[in-house]
């Protein structure tokens, strides 16, 4: 710091009552360092960044006024794809902070270093995320106007995107994308702009598009869309498009303006390795890449969709290998590689499975992501600009241009060998990934969550769907961020909702109404389940704890024994018993009214990754297993003998459910679900479900009127933004 070291700041109490202890040093840069903190009032871990010189703030209102504005745009910015910043302050000295949720992972840049070129469907699973976040913020937020008394929407444009601002923080359904540090250079820069120097450049050169060395020029959406065509083009190639070979040289920053302003493009496909890109893909990047923000796509939403278009005429038998989307062309073309182009894209997904194309045994694949470094980065501030266009542009439902990209609704192959295979009847359409469904008793009814945000950009609506009609009947709005479990009583009345707000919510189905809100949990929930006689909830959290919860008093017992994110639990049909599924390999069965660990499921003959979910026979008898090896398991629930293991993912599998005490439904990142039968060892029936990631399964049996046998529905979900009713 300029005026203290970065760890003379360790064990210092800063804020509004000296309510954040700092901890450990995490890192730093140019402009501040990052703080492990405690929050002493909510005795969590926290990410606090320091930065680096002082503000006159106290000696200029109107400094401190816009400020706080810059901070306020930023704490807006709800997105699960954005760090979220809790607070803000200055020291006693004078110096900013900022505070935001505290999150373990690796940045892109370090995924570089280790890995230098990531294959297609990795990158723009990435891209895809960052397009995702970046939509929210280009489209704009709304804050309040205290000059005017009012609400404003405000258009904010990062300018300072790079690998290093993108974090990485793993999770059950993969890489979870997050950018960081928005427009860091905006708040450094007040003091600058207190002392009059207005003409300091905001960004990283590296990454940085033509114009935003230019004083006099416009800087809008399409220069966060220059940079990300860097960072793709990097991602792809492991080198920088200008041949200045940044990683084995050292590279000034009058080189990269020089590259910027005046340099073409290498042809991707040109550069070793490459040569199995598509050419539509290479187009994507190119058109990134124009030197007029004219020529380049006109924002995240069109490169997000420019990227699955590329992805799909590259995995269709049908589409020939040159053939490039006409829209996609450069507005002046470079000659490519003649060379023939291979593609190594397996799916035509707009978030792809995050690992390489498979080998024929799951068990051998390796997570790229799963290395040692750990980064906890803060949000600092943001570029502001007025908003030029009214409505947001945020979701692909409300984009017209998007209507001859986004997949149409897939019909289902089966492979079956039953004799009433399942159909699809049904699709519910939203706009964002489906995390969570559950089915009323009746199956009349559905109820969904996940990363949609209502019109304000500000909660995270619980849908209830008329499943027949296809229509939204209710919405229950509470949540703050991404929801990503719901559980249904027995009588289709009481639900409860975990998300990465850290909260519980129980609502009261019959009115609609927020019946009470459970907090104990320091991090996001990942499972809740109710149980049958609604006195009781289970919860598991990326604390790696479990709660139990008397939902008479509120109050919970603490599970501590995992020692990773616990994914999935589930409550016995009694009762009586409580299973959980973690990133630490294992299973554990608990005594639901004691607490008591009755027994660990691992190895040998258990899952070989992360076990992301479980669930209970009807009966109670067995238990079933899902994991990131791609196994799905049957256990005795009494015992834990290992009865079945079911081979035939390819990929992740990530939700599982009993449709009846005969019948297994399983599905993940390979985008079929997969019915078994607990008496044998492969599928009875495989469904190519969804265009994208299965998220989650529900599934009821009711019996029809003339009582023979069992009516069955299932629903899936997915990151494909649909839900399908299979009956």
């Amino acid at each position: 710091m300029s005026q203290h070291s970065s760890h003379s700041w360790i064990g210092r109490s800063i804020g509004d009552q000296e309510r954040y202890r700092l901890e450990q040093w995490l890192g730093g840069g140019g402009m501040g360092d990052v703080f492990l903190a405690t929050d002493t009032r909510l005795g969590k871990p926290v990410a606090l960044k320091l930065l680096k010189d002082t503000l006159a703030i106290d000696q200029d209102i109107d400094l401190k006024q816009r400020f706080e504005r810059e901070c306020a745009i930023c704490a807006a910015l709800k997105s699960v794809h954005i760090v979220q910043v809790s607070d803000y302050g200055v020291t006693t000295e004078g110096f900013p902070f900022y505070v935001m949720e505290y999150l373990q992972g690796q940045t892109l840049g370090q995924l570089l270093t280790n890995q230098s070129q990531l294959s297609i469907a990795q990158t723009c699973n990435i891209i895809t995320q960052v397009c995702e976040g970046l939509e929210l913020a280009h489209s704009g937020v709304v804050i309040w106007n205290r000059e005017t008394n009012s609400s404003e929407r405000i258009k904010v444009v990062h300018r300072d995107l790079k690998p290093d601002n993108i974090l990485l923080v793993p999770t059950v359904l993969g890489e979870l994308a997050k950018i960081i540090d928005f427009g860091i250079a905006k708040i450094h820069s007040l003091q600058t702009e207190y002392t009059t120097h207005t003409t300091v450049f905001l960004g990283t050169c590296h990454y940085a598009a033509p114009e935003q060395f230019n004083i006099y020029a416009e800087v809008d959406e399409r220069t966060d869309i220059y940079s990300l065509g860097i960072i793709l083009y990097e991602m792809l190639a492991g080198t920088d498009p200008f041949g200045l070979d940044f990683k084995n040289n050292r590279v000034t920053n009058n080189a990269w303006l020089a590259a910027h302003a005046e340099k073409t493009p290498r042809p991707l496909r040109s550069q070793p390795h490459c040569s199995h890109i598509p050419p539509a893909l290479e187009a994507v990047v190119s058109r990134c890449l124009e030197k007029s923000p004219a020529d380049r796509l006109a924002s995240v939403t069109a490169l997000k969709a420019a990227l699955l278009a590329a992805q799909n005429s590259s995995a269709s038998a049908d589409t020939p290998a040159n053939s490039v989307p006409a829209n996609l062309v450069p507005a002046n073309p470079v000659p490519v590689n003649p060379a023939p182009a291979t593609t190594s894209v397996h799916s035509p997904s707009p978030l792809p499975p995050l690992s390489p194309p498979l080998p024929p045994s799951p068990l051998s694949r390796k997570l790229p992501w799963l290395v040692g470094s750990a980064a906890a980065i803060l949000v600092a501030s943001v570029y502001a600009v007025p908003l030029i266009r009214p409505g947001g542009q945020n979701s692909v439902s409300n984009n017209p241009n998007l209507s001859s990209i986004t997949p149409s609704a897939i019909p289902a192959s089966a492979e079956s060998t039953s004799a009433d295979p399942f159909a699809l009847t049904e699709t519910l359409s939203g706009s964002a990934p489906v995390r969570s469904v559950v089915l009323s008793p009746d199956g009349k009814t559905l109820i969904s969550a996940g990363e949609e945000r209502d019109s304000l950009q500000q909660r995270y609506p619980i849908k209830v769907w008329d499943i027949a009609n296809q229509r939204v009947s209710q919405t229950l709005d509470g949540h703050t961020d991404v929801i990503q479990s719901l559980s249904l009583s027995n009588d289709g009345q009481l639900l409860a909702s975990g998300g990465r707000d850290d909260q519980i919510h129980l609502w009261n189905l019959a009115t609609g109404e927020l019946s009470k809100t459970l907090s104990g949990h320091t991090a996001p929930i990942w499972s809740v389940a109710l149980s049958a006689d609604q006195q009781t909830l289970v919860s598991g959290s990326e604390d790696r704890t479990i709660r139990i919860w008397n939902l008479k008093t509120n109050q919970s017992r603490v599970l501590s024994e995992h020692i990773d994110t616990v994914y999935s639990v589930a409550l016995s049909p009694d009762g009586r018993t409580i299973a959980s599924a973690s990133a630490d390999k294992t299973i554990r069965l608990w005594d639901a009214k004691t607490g008591e660990l009755l027994r660990t499921l691992g190895e040998p003959g258990g899952h070989r990754d992360v076990v992301s979910a479980v669930a209970f026979s009807p009966d109670g008898q067995m238990l079933v297993s899902a994991g990131w090896d791609g196994f799905v398991k049957l256990w005795n629930a009494s015992t834990g003998q290992l009865l079945q293991t079911f081979e035939g993912h390819t990929d992740r599998v990530v939700t599982v459910a009993f449709i009846d005490p005969q019948m297994i439904a399983s599905a993940g990142f390979d985008r079929t679900v997969k019915i078994w039968s607990t008496a044998g060892g492969q599928p009875t029936q495989t469904i190519s479900a969804h265009s994208d990631q299965v998220l989650a399964l529900a599934s009821v049996a009711k019996r029809p009127l003339n009582g023979a046998g069992h009516e069955q529905t299932l629903a899936s979900s997915s990151s494909d933004t649909t839900i399908k009713i299979w009956r």
